[in-house]
């Protein structure tokens, strides 16, 4: 990258402290998502709503955004804080970089077990929900974690009204 570029330059323990956030995101997506789709079952089985299963497509689009707000936020979120806490600069650039390599990783995780490259494959559920969830839990996490950093000054001064018209 060029010296004068407006993003600066990225550093190699930065890229280095990205992976870690994506490796994070990746094990953290791993994990929990197995996990939330148990755990709709289990609290709907012991709510006693069993019945709510027999509807496939409402329960499947339920399902979907239950996984999505507990695996893929959350996961791209930890992912995220780590980056953030390491990474001071280029944080625009630097946050997507965890986002991503945990979704590649999810993604390849997926087609090793089976569950993708068949033709009846949820291929938004699988892959365009987690890189969603991911990155954008790993700019929440970032952001949150240097909230006192990246605080934009006000453009304005405090503005003073003069009574002109006496």
């Amino acid at each position: 990258m060029s010296e004068h570029s407006s993003l600066g330059t990225l550093e190699k323990e930065d890229l280095i402290h990205a992976a870690i956030g994506g490796g994070v995101c990746f094990l953290l997506m791993f994990l929990l998502t197995e996990l939330a789709q148990i755990g709709l079952q289990q609290i709907l089985i012991n709510l006693g709503m069993i019945g709510v299963m027999v509807f496939k497509e409402p329960f499947q689009i339920a399902r979907l955004i239950f996984v999505f707000g507990i695996a893929h936020l959350t996961s791209g979120f930890c992912g995220g804080l780590y980056t953030g806490y390491k990474v001071l600069e280029n944080m625009k650039i630097i946050l997507l970089i965890p986002g991503v390599i945990g979704t590649v990783g999810f993604v390849l995780l997926l087609l090793i077990m089976g569950r993708l490259g068949t033709p009846d494959a949820d291929y938004i559920g699988y892959v365009l929900l987690p890189f969603i969830g991911s990155v954008t839990g790993s700019y929440l996490g970032g952001y949150a974690i240097n909230w006192s950093v990246e605080e934009e000054e006000p453009a304005f001064e405090d503005l003073t009204f003069d009574d002109t018209k006496k």
